[in-house]
């Protein structure tokens, strides 16, 4: 099983459509603050969706409890690259997930200096955590 996080997102509805294309069980773990019809989008789609307070680690580690894999769509600034997506990395260890994937896809902050782009540098921050 795979989780995401971000799932109701465009990149995350991307990554959620490429996995279960390929056969992959899929279960999308959403803030408790999600509109229903985000999340009956998501359940249409055939896979399992949990609501959780994304601030409370022990509830993410249930979610993630079995999974293989947790993968990061999330997007926004420091409360959400950073904060909360620790927070996802910390659930998913106390669930013994064997791989994290971060939402730090697309671009490679690494060859950027430091304070040059805002949102790159909350990915930095994150990297470095």
């Amino acid at each position: 099983m795979i989780v995401i996080a971000g799932a109701t997102g465009n990149l995350g509805g991307k990554i959620v459509e490429a996995l279960l294309k390929k056969g992959a069980e899929v279960k999308a773990i959403v803030s408790n603050e999600m509109k229903d019809e985000k999340i009956l989008l998501l359940k249409n789609k055939k896979l399992t969706v949990v609501k959780v307070d994304m601030q409370i680690v022990a509830e993410i580690a249930d979610a993630c409890k079995g999974a293989s894999c947790v993968a990061s769509a999330l997007a926004g600034l420091k409360d959400i690259v950073i904060e909360t997506q620790i927070k996802l990395m910390e659930g998913a260890v106390l669930a013994k997930v064997p791989r994290f994937i971060p939402s730090d896809y697309c671009t490679d902050f690494t060859k950027l200096l430091p304070g040059n782009n805002r949102n790159l540098d909350t990915r930095r921050t994150f990297n470095q955590y």
